[in-house]
């Protein structure tokens, strides 16, 4: 078996031929992205030469695919090779292309709220505030659970117990592996004991995105990943993916903490999309006022996770300052997938890695190097 640096190398002479050229310039396909230069975009190239070495050189460990765009155009795009998983099961050693799926992991949890913003449309601010137990009136809920909202499940402020921040993800004890045990994913969550009163405190809960994925399917009366292809991924052009849940539920539906797999190409579109208030090629997708009460900073996250206070939580996406003071959303999902949307930077960073349940933070410091090379000395000539 090659190694990874021997794997980068054969992918990037293929490259030469069949995709981005030695300065990474994206090929102009017929996807719906247009494509420019670093140069013509204002980025240090050599720092982005850099960078790529960096990457297969192993300092960010294992990342599979780097893309950034900025004001509306790819202008980065490299593939890398790695060692990958399918949800949990062992891909081996991969060599990353454009056509490749990807797991997102806890990025599904982003996506889904952008399926809920679509499904509410314009103007239904006012459900925000409706009660979760009210959207499954026929089952047998905890006691104390109506009075959590859509508002504190969005959030992940709903009170009710559960331990996924502190044991790991390779333990039957984390209620997130837990869920996967059990033939009801909503009823299991919503059956839990409410230990502190609603909006009170943060806790992040992958329950509750797979809550929210069963209030969408009863305002849609689809399944969540249905509706994801008619509403969302229809008009991005996305075509290809899955969206995996446990074979043991009951109805089916996918996971909406971690179950969704898209290509590289098409998460950055989904980060485009947020860039651009919820258009993508000028068309609207998702409410424009949904996609500000998302990305907007609800509650402050708690202990190591927030990063010193650099993290809070909006509707399932994570929002932070970086240290320059540029405001960064963020997708964030287990092995170092990241999908960064810069807004006052006109700016998205796409990164897919395969460092399942190690949480060093490879791709925090990637796009603190990227955004740097934005902003060098030879991109402001």
């Amino acid at each position: 078996m090659p190694g990874r640096r021997a794997c980068s190398i054969l992918l990037l002479v293929l490259a030469a031929c069949t995709g981005p050229s030695t300065t990474y310039v994206p090929e102009e396909l017929d996807d719906g992205w247009s494509v420019q230069s670093l140069a013509a975009a204002r980025f240090d190239v050599d720092s982005m030469a850099a960078i790529t070495r960096a990457i297969e050189d192993g300092e960010y460990p294992n990342t599979h695919a780097v893309l950034v765009e900025h004001a509306g155009a790819l202008v980065y795009e490299a593939y890398f090779a790695g060692t990958d998983e399918r949800w949990g099961d062992s891909l081996g050693m991969r060599v990353m292309a454009r056509d490749s799926l990807h797991d997102l992991r806890s990025i599904t949890k982003s996506v889904t709220s952008l399926l809920l913003g679509i499904a509410l449309g314009d103007g239904a601010d006012s459900m925000l505030g409706r009660p979760l137990a009210s959207f499954f009136p026929d089952r047998q809920l905890s006691p104390g659970v109506d009075g959590i909202t859509l508002h504190h499940a969005l959030t992940m402020t709903a009170g009710l117990e559960w331990n996924e921040m502190t044991v790991p993800y390779t333990s039957e004890d984390n209620d997130e592996i837990r869920l996967y045990a059990t033939t009801d994913p909503v009823g299991y969550v919503l059956s839990r004991p409410v230990v502190h009163p609603p909006g009170e405190s943060w806790y992040y809960s992958g329950g509750l995105s797979q809550v929210i994925a069963g209030v969408l399917e009863q305002l849609t009366g689809m399944p969540v990943d249905a509706y994801a292809a008619e509403g969302l991924f229809g008009p991005l052009g996305i075509s290809e993916f899955e969206w995996l849940g446990d074979p043991e539920w009951e109805p089916a539906m996918p996971s909406a903490a971690s179950g969704l797999r898209l290509r590289a190409r098409d998460l950055a579109k989904i980060g485009s999309l947020v860039l651009h208030g919820g258009r993508w090629n000028g068309t609207q997708v998702v409410p424009e006022w949904w996609i500000a009460v998302s990305g907007r900073r609800h509650v402050r996250e708690i202990g190591e996770w927030s990063n010193d206070g650099m993290w809070g939580y909006g509707y399932q996406w994570r929002v932070g300052t970086l240290h320059d003071g540029h405001v960064v959303i963020a997708g964030v999902g287990n092995g170092n997938q990241r999908l960064f949307i810069l807004p006052g930077d006109r700016l998205v960073v796409t990164i897919l890695a395969g460092e399942y349940n190690r949480f060093e933070g490879h791709s925090d410091r990637l796009l603190e190097r990227i955004h740097k090379a934005r902003h060098g000395t030879a991109a402001r000539r």
